[in-house]
């Protein structure tokens, strides 16, 4: 009798030293919607899509800006408007010395987005004199050339000197760094312009881009879908429907952040028939800036007047 009496007060006191575990709710994923972005049929539209708004919170002309600066204290790249199939050629001549684009050679930006391979690469290098050739508006106008030296750079800004690429005599220009975005953006003859929204607050960026064919090096201007390059990243799957892919799926794979990685290539043009066809096979899974999961797949690339340049997409938060 003593015996059970003692175990049953051990009992007693063994569990009471234990906390209640709590449970954790499942996960439950957000609703499918449809979204449809208009670039315009011929593509002249740059769309900063958030996706946690589900909605475009910055839109502008693809020729409203030329090259962009970094905007980190420490960072001193230079990327170009690549929507405009933009190149540079680097040179150590006096500014002066070149008058034309004859016999000239140009480079261009990685689609990959690295910044390490930028058309203006190193510019503190030799102090550099580029000349940039300004790619062609969405009409398919070519906007010309320009002439552009980096004088210096410090925490808060570049100072540079630019002209027409006939100009003998250069003017000086300060640009100030937007700390709010990783890039400060400007226009020839127009100075700095305000591009990208706010680092956090958008994730995919619609229009075009320039595309490096190999063999041999061929730019080519194509229609599709960057990431932001502020903490974003994506992966893709070909292995199960878009309505199976599921949070778990999005927690064990790996994740790239070239900024081209769901590109243009969900889509391609069928010549006999003169129409764009879309893979909506292939489920896009875009980690945000935020830490969240969204997974998409395209379904159409016509609006409801069977206009192109109208990306549609199923898009559910996981």
């Amino acid at each position: 009798m003593k015996s059970n009496l003692l175990f049953i007060v051990l009992a007693v006191v063994l569990t009471s030293c234990y906390k209640e575990e709590i449970p954790i709710p499942p996960h439950e994923p957000g609703d499918a919607v449809e979204v449809q972005v208009e670039m315009g049929q011929d593509y002249r539209n740059q769309l900063f899509y958030s996706l946690s708004e589900n909605a475009i919170i910055s839109a502008n002309l693809k020729n409203d800006w030329d090259i962009a600066f970094e905007s980190d204290a420490a960072g001193g790249r230079i990327i170009l408007n690549t929507s405009k199939g933009m190149g540079v050629h680097q040179s150590t001549q006096a500014f002066d010395a070149i008058m034309s684009d004859a016999g000239l050679s140009w480079s261009w930006d990685a689609h990959s987005g690295n910044l390490d391979s930028t058309a203006f690469g190193d510019w503190q290098a030799d102090n550099y004199l580029y000349v940039v050739d300004l790619g062609y508006d969405h009409l398919g106008d070519h906007q010309g050339y320009k002439k552009i030296r980096i004088t210096g750079m410090t925490s808060t800004d570049y100072t540079i000197e630019y002209g027409d690429i006939s100009d003998a005599v250069s003017q000086t220009f300060n640009i100030t760094k937007n700390t709010e975005t990783l890039f400060t953006y400007f226009k020839f003859d127009q100075g700095i312009v305000s591009i990208a929204p706010p680092n956090e607050e958008w994730d995919l960026l619609f229009g075009q881009y320039t595309h490096l064919f190999a063999d041999p090096l061929t730019p080519y201007v194509v229609t599709g879908v960057l990431l932001n390059r502020y903490n974003t990243s994506a992966v893709s799957i070909d292995s199960k429907p878009f309505n199976e892919v599921t949070y778990d799926d999005a927690l064990s794979l790996t994740y790239a952040n070239n900024i081209d990685y769901i590109g243009y290539n969900w889509k391609w043009y069928d010549y006999e028939n003169g129409i764009f066809i879309i893979d909506p096979s292939t489920t896009y899974i875009i980690r945000t800036s935020q830490d969240e999961y969204y997974k998409l797949h395209f379904v159409d690339f016509y609006n409801s007047l069977g206009e192109k340049g109208a990306p549609k997409m199923e898009i559910q938060k996981l």
